[in-house]
């Protein structure tokens, strides 16, 4: 006797609903790969503006324990600034130290003096700028970084003004505005009016008193001052008055 096995119909897709699922899959990814991009940028943003208010958490420190000075290395009135000077100097204020002006080397006092990690002074944004956490083994008894091209993501407002700057008013100290811009994302120097550390869309900036704000522009300082030029426009240079910020450095 035979025996009869039930049959099944094994239909398949036909290429019509392919077609129709390849096609609702490519629609939600247009839906959804915006949305994951601007998640991510807000994390980068949220991360950068975490960073920079630890550095100024650590500029308040060191200002309590200096008088309410902020910091800055060997200073000269109307030399020239300079920057990533002598990282190896064991001292930055002795013979053999970094030389006058180093805006680097200002900030690198912080690492020195108020046990600031490295990573705090790299941007998370990597599109544009690569940055590296510097890696030097006897990082709290040198003078500045290594390579502050690759190993520094902030600019500090110039601590090293003219005397006509002086003369004017400015000082870097406890007695400043509470809108006084402090610290932002890297000066761009002639690339662009934003950072580019979030690629144009703006910056974190750092004020006086203390908070961050996200800016979609550079004209945030006091009196809607280009945080990024001097008042005569030059992109490196000393403030002009009290009410002036130029944050350095210029990136390179």
């Amino acid at each position: 006797m035979k025996i009869r096995l039930p049959r099944f119909n094994h239909a398949g897709f036909s290429l019509i609903e392919l077609l129709v699922v390849i096609g609702l899959i490519g629609v939600l990814m247009a839906f959804l790969l915006p949305a994951l991009e601007k998640a991510r940028e807000s994390a980068l943003k949220i991360k950068c503006a975490s960073n920079i208010r630890q550095v100024g958490i650590s500029l308040v420190l060191y200002a309590n324990e200096s008088h309410g000075n902020y910091p800055r290395t060997t200073y000269v009135p109307d030399a020239p600034l300079t920057e990533g000077t002598n990282p190896a100097a064991v001292d930055p204020f002795k013979a053999g130290g970094v030389m006058p002006n180093d805006v680097t080397a200002a900030l690198f006092l912080l690492i020195r003096t108020q046990d600031v990690l490295p990573q705090i002074f790299i941007s998370p944004y990597n599109d544009v700028n690569v940055f590296g956490v510097d890696q030097a083994t006897n990082i709290r008894s040198r003078s500045n970084f290594t390579d502050y091209t690759k190993n520094l993501g902030y600019s500090y407002a110039n601590p090293y003004p003219d005397k006509a700057a002086v003369a004017a008013g400015y000082a870097l100290n406890g007695q400043i505005s509470p809108r006084f811009v402090l610290a932002a994302d890297l000066n761009p120097g002639l690339l662009d009016d934003n950072t580019k550390n979030h690629e144009d869309d703006g910056q974190n900036v750092l004020y006086a008193d203390g908070h961050v704000e996200w800016q979609r522009d550079a004209l945030c300082g006091m009196n809607k001052d280009n945080i990024y030029r001097t008042r005569g426009g030059a992109v490196s240079g000393s403030p002009g008055d009290a009410m002036d910020t130029i944050l350095l450095p210029v990136q390179k």
